[in-house]
């Protein structure tokens, strides 16, 4: 009877389609006084060759958004450069399961990735990098990419308030 019940709830788990979050992270270089910068610009306010732009603009405009929301202001050559890195790689999960493994099933999905990072433009220097990991379909869905975009920029450190 338990095998049967197990059984029957693997059926329904394979059924409903995961929702997967994204895996966010984050690190900032020891000692940096994010109190001193004041101003932002992007090094590649441009699309890189195959991405597509629309999706890359949203991108751009949610960093922006959460970088002034954090009490950054946008200029033309600001305090910290900040990148923004796309990317994508086919995987492929497998997994063994059943009596000597020998059910298997066999996962291939697309993984993106988007990492943003900020340096000091005077000194060049590295001061906080981010990054969002998560499975990406064939269509961008703007709201989710939304969301992870600020779900990201919530670790970028804030200006301290004057």
């Amino acid at each position: 009877m338990a095998r049967i019940a197990w059984a029957a709830a693997l059926a329904i788990a394979m059924a409903t389609p995961s929702i997967t979050l994204a895996r966010v992270s984050s690190d900032t270089t020891p000692g940096v006084n994010f109190a001193t910068y004041r101003t932002f610009y992007f090094v590649n306010a441009r699309p890189p060759s195959g991405v597509d732009p629309v999706a890359y603009e949203r991108i751009r405009m949610g960093v922006e958004q959460g970088l002034t929301s954090k009490g950054y202001r946008k200029a033309p050559t600001g305090d910290l450069a900040i990148i923004i890195t796309v990317g994508a790689r086919n995987k492929t999960d497998i997994d063994t399961w059943g009596a000597f493994g020998r059910q298997v099933d066999v996962h291939q999905y697309t993984e993106g990735q988007l990492s943003i990072d900020a340096f000091d433009t005077r000194t060049k220097r590295p001061l906080w990098h981010g990054k969002a990991v998560d499975d990406v379909g064939s269509k961008i869905n703007p709201d989710k990419l939304g969301k992870e975009v600020g779900k990201l920029m919530t670790q970028f450190p804030a200006r301290p308030a004057a």
